[in-house]
């Protein structure tokens, strides 16, 4: 009753806080090297590796499901930053086969051979690709310029632009 009545009359708030903080409660760390045999020690730490096709697997699978990491990755049984880490490979490891894959007609003989296949189809004289834009949604990834990316219906995407040839096959691709 006397330590209320000191807490009540006292001027010094900061006193009351301290007196009802709660206590630090300091754990030591446990030494797994310890405490489990080397099986239990794998099966917890082990490093699982991810084969290449489950990673292209989980990235397609985030590509076109326009979802979250974390969703790609309870997918695939993994974490999210896992989930990063592949698709992020998985990106980079694609864009690198650009070059030779993705290559508009350059030289007379395919412009012609692309205009003649177009033509049969359609009876479009002269055409080399058929071209479309969309928005692809992004996450927000913050920064100064993070509202550059914001489009007319009020959220976040790049703008991304691919021209295909006569065997639907991308020739062109600006994002």
């Amino acid at each position: 009753m006397a330590f209320a009545h000191v807490l009540s009359s006292s001027d010094d708030e900061g006193f009351a806080d301290m007196v009802n903080r709660r206590p630090n409660n300091v754990r030591r760390q446990p030494a797994y090297f310890y405490k489990f045999d080397d099986v239990d020690f794998h099966a917890r730490f082990r490093n699982n590796a991810i084969s290449s096709m489950y990673q292209l697997l989980l990235a397609f699978r985030f590509y076109v499901t326009g979802s979250y990491l974390i969703s790609a990755g309870d997918f695939s049984g993994v974490s999210k930053t896992s989930a990063h880490r592949v698709v992020h490979r998985v990106t980079n490891a694609i864009a690198r086969l650009r070059p030779r894959f993705i290559k508009f007609p350059t030289f007379a003989d395919e412009i012609k051979t692309e205009q003649i296949k177009f033509f049969d189809i359609a009876r479009f004289p002269r055409v080399v690709g058929c071209i479309d834009c969309t928005h692809i949604k992004i996450q927000l990834f913050g920064g100064n310029d993070a509202e550059y990316f914001r489009n007319r219906k009020g959220y976040f995407s790049i703008n991304v632009q691919a021209i295909c040839n006569v065997n639907l096959q991308i020739t062109d691709l600006v994002a």
